[in-house]
């Protein structure tokens, strides 16, 4: 038998580490929800890798969508908020650009966007 290092879902982690007190009451999840509300944020994983035997840098992409600009723009700068500040078993995030205004191409509603990378800490399996 070996070990090896399970890492865990960053994306559900960082929605779970989303769902503060600042962000209350707005739907935070991995999907666009089938009934489109107002407002949300959808948190993708769009790519990193392995960083060291027990991290890996994992990239994740915020979107915040509202109805106006300014409500995206402060979702989102919300989100930026408590992503900077996390430690534990999500750490080290680092931002790759500032928020960007990307309307849904789909249905024109507001969406604001930004990509970071967070580092995960794994845990020791027997394998």
């Amino acid at each position: 038998m070996a070990e090896g290092v399970k890492f865990p879902d960053v994306p559900q982690l960082v929605c779970n580490y989303l769902r503060k007190p600042l962000l209350t009451g707005i739907p935070i999840g991995t999907k666009v929800p089938p009934t489109r509300p107002p407002e949300f944020i959808r948190v993708l994983r769009t790519g990193g890798t392995k960083e060291t035997v027990r991290s890996e840098a994992a990239q994740i992409t915020i979107e915040a969508w509202a109805q106006d600009e300014a409500r995206a723009a402060d979702l989102l700068s919300t989100a930026r908020a408590i992503l900077n500040a996390a430690d534990g078993q999500l750490f080290g995030v680092r931002e790759f650009g500032g928020p960007a205004n990307l309307p849904d191409p789909t249905t024109a509603q507001i969406r604001f966007t930004m990509s970071f990378q967070i580092r995960a800490r794994g845990t020791a399996v027997t394998v």
